[in-house]
């Protein structure tokens, strides 16, 4: 029984090292606009779907001015995260004119190049990166670089990959990320040795959170597999020991160094760990290995009975195991799987994609679990759960269009009850009315100014004042011829003369004040003419924009309802998708157990002859 043929191999832990960028741009520093604001906190709140409608309306509607090319970005960021694929290239597009300033262009660039390596299009996500250059970002630029790598590595340019992560700066978070890739880049590229004191360095690095934790074991382990691979158990086993047996990779960790221990010859050491993952409750690979693999360790020492019960211990595991997996099977086909999905839903956009279902009544949920946990299952899955929420949705806004037909009813009763009043005021046309008391006025200064008349510009008191000066004197003439009447006369004509002399004085001041009067008075009056000809207008035009209205909805609605059944098609795609996937895992699963079965039933006859030949009692 071969080592090679049970050990899992490297590539699983080396391929799943790189990290995937973020969907969406840095946070600005400042927010200038309220409705951007308020797209930042559906963002943040992980309530994408609300996000990205908010976005789309207030760009629609020109309310972010001031955060133009950060919305465009976030938008085509969004676009990217929900697999609109064609979509967010054309909005990046967009932002790499000639106006567009150099980071919001760099930014562009780089999202381009993300999407033409989701596409597989290696060469045209090179070419989009050298445009993008390197961003004064640091958090960006170690995100540039990454892609850079496996852009790279996708294209066989292994050595170029390895150079662009040498020299890179990154932020403490991204360190330990680069430093894997570049581990990766060069084993692929051949300098075995480089590639293995990066990979070590990293493996003994310090880690401060659970993530960077798991980052070490997952370098641990994968260059303990390498060096397996390369003949170099020894070295392998002191790499594979320094694995946490708490960690996600704990059972690899101790499957291989089982197999270490075993090509050194070390059989009692190797069933160390391999009896302690028989003590697992998993039912992932190296356990069912394992399985196999200790009976393999008492065979080699010469202990046959207890490798003979082994073998039917493991022969029982992996019928009860296909026992299990034909019920997971089972129950994906007839849909129970998904119904378990719908539970999780709940109603809501962060509900519906970050939800996380309970499997613990579901018929062998052990393997549904691990079934739900791979990555394109899960963005099916994120598909699925998103295309209920918007159908959902739609039925929704079904139900309300009706809303929008009350509130044009309510509009037009309102409507008819108010249009007898403001008709009438209207009809009284005070506008006009004050529009041409002004247009006297002026025309009355035109002609005291063009008659000089000083006179004509007198306050009511100084009118009265000539008045009765005028009667004065008039009486005064009239009374028999004295002196003291001919000085009372003087005098009145005094009076007139000094009345005429301070209304001459102050004619051109008044005449100034009156026209500055006039001239603000001027745009007041337009205004309420131009006001009164606009509500009667609206007043006329108001009826037939009932009809408008109703036309609107009524297109709306008929929208809303011819997108239900595609998005209901959709989902009913996608749910075929899934079935097809979990039972794609399921069916490798099943397969690889039967495998494993022959093998444990071979081995065992094998045994039972090796006793038989030998003499030994059965």
């Amino acid at each position: 029984m071969s080592r090679q043929r049970f050990s899992i191999p490297l590539l699983l832990f080396l391929l799943a090292c790189t990290v995937g960028s973020r969907a969406a741009p840095e946070p600005p520093q400042q927010v200038r606009d309220l409705h951007y604001g308020e797209v930042l906190f559906h963002f943040y709140q992980q309530d994408y779907f609300t996000a990205i409608t908010r976005l789309m309306m207030a760009s629609e509607q020109q309310q972010l001015q001031h955060h133009e090319n950060e919305a465009e970005l976030l938008l085509g960021g969004l676009q990217l995260s929900y697999g609109m694929l064609d979509q967010a290239e054309a909005r990046f597009r967009r932002l790499i004119g000639p106006d567009t300033d150099p980071e919001t262009k760099s930014r562009a660039w780089f999202y381009l190049a993300r999407i033409a390596y989701q596409r597989g299009l290696f060469r045209k996500a090179r070419s989009a990166l050298q445009e993008a250059g390197l961003p004064d970002n640091p958090g960006q630029r170690a995100e540039l670089l990454l892609l850079t790598a496996n852009v790279r590595m996708a294209l066989g340019e292994n050595n170029e990959a390895a150079e662009a992560l040498s020299d890179a700066r990154a932020p403490e978070d991204w360190h330990e990320y680069l430093r894997i890739n570049r581990g990766i880049a060069l084993l692929r590229a051949g300098h075995t040795s480089e590639g293995r004191e990066v990979l070590d360095q990293l493996g003994q690095s310090r880690a401060g959170n659970e993530e960077l934790r798991a980052l070490r074991d997952r370098a641990n382990t994968g260059l303990g597999y390498e060096l397996l691979r390369a003949g170099e158990a020894g070295q392998a086993r002191d790499y594979l020991g320094r694995v946490r047996l708490s960690g996600p990779y704990m059972q690899a960790a101790l499957l291989g160094a089982g197999w270490a221990d075993a090509d050194l010859g070390h059989y009692e050491e190797a069933l160390v760990p391999w009896l302690k993952l028989l003590e697992q409750s998993s039912f992932d690979a190296p356990v069912q290995e394992a399985q196999l693999a200790v009976p393999y360790a008492f065979t080699k020492l010469g202990d046959n009975q207890r490798a003979i019960h082994f073998y039917e211990a493991a022969i029982a595991h992996y019928d009860r195991q296909q026992q299990d997996l034909d019920t997971a099977i089972d129950s994906v086909q007839s849909g129970a799987m998904l119904a378990l999905l719908d539970q999780a839903d709940t109603g809501t956009s962060g509900g519906w994609l970050h939800a996380n279902p309970e499997l613990k009544n579901a018929p062998a949920d052990r393997y549904l679990v691990d079934v739900l946990s791979g990555n394109r299952f899960q963005e099916t899955l994120k598909d699925y759960r998103d295309l209920g929420y918007l159908n959902v949705l739609l039925g929704e806004w079904q139900e309300n269009i009706g809303v929008y037909y009350d509130m044009v009813d309510a509009r037009r009763l309102a409507y008819q009850q108010r249009e007898p009043l403001i008709r009438a005021q209207l009809e009284q046309n005070s506008a006009r009315s004050l529009g041409e008391r002004w247009q006297q006025y002026r025309q009355k200064l035109d002609r005291l100014q063009a008659d000089d008349d000083p006179q004509g510009l007198a306050t009511g008191k100084e009118q009265q004042q000539w008045q009765m000066l005028e009667q004065l004197q008039a009486r005064l003439a009239a009374m028999p011829g004295n002196p003291r009447q001919e000085k009372m006369l003087e005098r009145a004509k005094w009076l007139q003369g000094v009345l005429y002399w301070q209304i001459q004085a102050d004619y051109k001041t008044r005449l100034w004040k009156i026209r500055k009067q006039l001239g603000a008075l001027e745009s007041g009056v337009a205004e309420a003419t131009q006001r009164h000809e606009q509500v009667s207008t609206a007043l006329s035009n108001v009826r037939n924009g009932f009809a408008g209205y109703e036309q609107r909805i009524e297109v709306l609605r008929k929208r809303i309802f011819a997108l239900q059944p595609d998005i209901r098609q959709a989902r009913t795609d996608a749910s075929v998708v899934l079935r097809q996937l979990a039972l794609q895992e399921l069916e490798q699963r099943r397969q690889r157990l039967a495998s494993y079965r022959s093998q444990a039933r071979y081995a065992l006859a094998r045994t039972y002859d090796q006793l038989a030949h030998n003499g030994e009692p059965g």
